[in-house]
């Protein structure tokens, strides 16, 4: 049989021109190398060397051997090693979509951070609807999903991995005629419009069937379509400057804006606005070494803005 290894033998023994020398640099005894080819030379049923006293030398036929076996072997040690960097994450391509909320929390962060211990991998990355997301990574065209995943509970299709609990709150300009309004009850908050992306029906069934003019519900899936949507909820204080509109996001997204005195944080309770997002990913495809490392990134970051979260909370919990 034409092997591979007996291909290197063959090559080798050309490099060094004799038996013995050659199968001390391939580390294996010289009738082992002898053995070796006369099976190719038995194979191929022509002699591909001359066996001299001195050495060795190619045949005619041993010349194109040689010659044809040089890029066989060459492709074989790129493979091997394009395997060995994809496994060690030097090398590789992940293509992730995000759902507005996860893009900003951890979805770019998590990028940012695989590609400073990882710098060889490309990564391209799009945000969508969350119920965009799955549609995508279904279809194949990319790897991940980091999206809303409690409609997919239950779908045989995919592996989803709770990652975001959040808690969402709104936050609206420094004056607005709430944060003078003394006690505000949730029906007050839905006299102003609401900035957001769409939220899903999971989370619109805790909003009172009466939205004023804070936005619509889907009648075909009962989403709740803010006054004011959004594919990406960024810059929300750019927004709330001019207007009163109220603001749905995470304290940590919000932090710089807060300390600045740029925004405010409407002091309401009772209505809960939670994001619920993770890993959407399909069940019966294995997951690149790329990808996984990614995965890494994002738990470590979560964990990091839960604490975050937290800590928030408890502070403007007291300025209030």
């Amino acid at each position: 049989m034409i092997t591979q290894r007996r291909l290197l033998h063959l090559l080798t023994l050309v490099e060094y021109g004799h038996f013995g020398r050659a199968a001390e640099a391939l580390n294996i005894s010289q009738p082992a190398l002898s053995k070796s080819i006369q099976a190719l030379e038995a194979e191929l049923d022509v002699p591909l060397v001359d066996r001299k006293s001195g050495g060795v030398s190619l045949t005619v036929f041993g010349q194109v051997v040689a010659e044809r076996s040089k890029p066989l072997l060459t492709v074989e040690d790129d493979l091997r090693r394009e395997i060995k960097l994809l496994n060690e994450h030097q090398i590789g391509s992940l293509k992730v979509a995000f759902g507005p909320y996860p893009s900003i929390t951890c979805g770019y962060a998590g990028a940012a951070r695989l590609l400073a211990r990882h710098p060889g991998i490309n990564i391209g990355m799009r945000v969508s609807g969350w119920n965009e997301v799955a549609q995508q990574v279904q279809a194949r065209t990319v790897d991940l999903g980091i999206a809303e995943i409690s409609a997919l509970q239950g779908n045989e299709q995919f592996t989803t991995e709770l990652l975001g609990e959040h808690v969402g709150r709104l936050f609206c300009r420094p004056g607005h005629p709430l944060l003078s309004a003394g006690s505000i009850t949730p029906a007050m908050l839905f006299e102003y419009p609401w900035i957001c992306p769409r939220i899903p029906g999971r989370a619109s069934a805790a909003l009172p069937t009466d939205l004023g003019a804070a936005g619509t519900l889907d009648p075909l899936n009962g989403d709740f379509v803010p006054a004011i949507e959004i594919d990406v909820p960024m810059h929300l204080d750019t927004f709330l400057h001019a207007s009163d509109a109220l603001a749905i996001s995470l304290l940590s997204n919000m932090e710089s804006a807060l300390l600045a005195g740029e925004v405010a944080l409407v002091p309401v309770t009772g209505l809960a606005l939670n994001a619920h997002y993770g890993f959407i990913y399909l069940r019966n495809r294995s997951l690149a070494p790329a990808a996984k490392a990614y995965m890494d990134e994002v738990r470590a970051l979560e964990a990091e803005i839960r604490a975050k979260e937290r800590r928030l909370a408890e502070q403007f919990a007291r300025h209030r």
